[in-house]
């Protein structure tokens, strides 16, 4: 018996989106065995020069790049020259999937928008990822992940309030923007194998923001408080959710319930019965900021390590606050391989990111590298049955780079 076929084997994604939220959308679902074709200006996609680091040749790509574009092939043309587009048009035609994340009509205007593509493949799933929606009056801003956690409310909420509104120093609205596309996308791809029609989505990051808040926003429709710059405490606002300082570090303790909570001020020498007396609606009451710096100063006397076994040995979620090196190094991480060695020939990093979950049977498999601005076009133009003479014209009518040289 052969190996099993992978979830999305046998489907085309024609990715044009660039940076991260649509080029990871795609690489999800080519984790699972879709077959993507990138299509890139002659210059690539911007995120081949984002987040390089100073050990890295100057002419490589970054090793965020190859993060989420591993495994797709590359094909640089020219969409604003017509030759260009009626020749994307023809590979649409044989695809099952289009993602792009340009500004709302930007495909329109190159003659590639859903209309265009559906007219050459009926049954398309296109997806367009933008800042704020096809439509409304914020739809032809540019956005970026820091943008639209400003105004989504995300940065509103994340911060102390002595330092004010904090940016997160990762990608909250980008990465999750993927992970919802490529869930649409999936479920698109369902429910075409059911009805066989296809679909058009539109995904804004901002609403991927919002759900990333469901806390905050739960709070909004009942009581209006709309969050706030709450420093480390949980959203549940509860004593003993916090980070709090070790004599070598910080120890997040997450002791949400009055039983959990009662157990964690036992553990530090206090009173259990302090939890009753802090005010959750009020931290910063008082009686409240006293108890709450009892507890940091018990916390203070031990070192983190030791407040993470002891917690836990008492059945409480409870961590070290790592850095990412520490993080890479845990052996929980080896154990489900979510760092791997790259497989790629020349990888832009020596080890990547697994698959973020893993199944009994078939699952995400993490293969190949990304290709070079081009590396694929003439054999992807072929594939989708372009003629020798047809991939020439396009060549003279500047559509595509010249030949390269052996």
């Amino acid at each position: 018996m052969g190996p099993l076929p992978q979830a999305f084997d046998g489907i085309r994604i024609l990715d044009f989106s660039q940076v991260v939220s649509g080029p990871y959308a795609a690489q999800l679902l080519g984790n699972q065995g879709a077959g993507v074709v990138k299509v890139e200006p002659a210059h690539g996609d911007q995120l081949r020069k984002i987040f390089k680091t100073g050990s890295q040749p100057a002419d490589a790509d970054s090793a965020a790049y190859e993060l989420v574009n591993r495994g797709k092939r590359s094909v640089a043309i020219d969409l604003k020259n017509p030759a260009g587009r009626d020749a994307i048009l023809k590979v649409a035609a044989g695809c099952d999937v289009l993602l792009e994340n340009f500004r709302p009509g930007a495909m329109a205007r190159l003659g590639l928008d859903y209309e265009a593509v559906r007219a050459v493949r009926p049954d398309i799933v296109y997806c367009s990822i933008s800042g704020y929606g096809q439509t409304g009056p914020l739809a032809g801003e540019p956005a970026y992940d820091g943008t639209i956690q400003a105004i989504s409310g995300m940065m509103a909420n994340n911060g102390h309030p002595e330092t004010g509104p904090t940016r997160a120093g990762f990608l909250p609205v980008d990465v999750p923007s993927a992970f919802l596309a490529a869930y649409a996308i999936a479920a698109a791809l369902f429910r075409r194998a059911q009805t066989g029609r296809g679909q058009y989505i539109d995904l804004a990051m901002i609403d991927t923001a919002i759900l990333m808040q469901l806390s905050v926003f739960s709070r909004v429709f009942t009581d209006g408080s709309g969050g706030g710059l709450i420093g480390n405490r949980s959203t549940a606002a509860v004593l003993t959710a916090d980070a709090f300082p070790c004599s070598d570090g910080h120890i997040a303790v997450s002791a949400v319930t009055r039983a959990q909570g009662r157990t964690v001020l036992e553990l530090a020498g206090l009173d259990p019965d302090l939890w009753d007396e802090f005010d959750p609606e009020n931290p910063a009451a008082p009686r409240s900021q006293e108890i709450a710096d009892l507890v940091c100063d018990a916390f203070r006397k031990r070192p983190m390590r030791e407040w993470e076994a002891r917690l836990r040995e008492a059945g409480q979620s409870a961590s070290c606050v790592l850095d990412a090196k520490a993080v890479a190094g845990l052996d929980q991480m080896a154990h489900r391989a979510v760092f791997r060695d790259d497989p790629a020939a020349n990888p832009a990093a020596p080890r990547t990111i697994g698959g973020a979950f893993v199944a009994n049977e078939d699952g995400p498999e993490i293969s190949g590298g990304s290709s070079a601005i081009g590396a694929d076009t003439e054999a992807v133009l072929a594939e989708f049955g372009l003629s020798g003479r047809e991939i020439e014209a396009l060549r003279e009518a500047g559509a595509i780079p010249a030949a390269q040289g052996p």
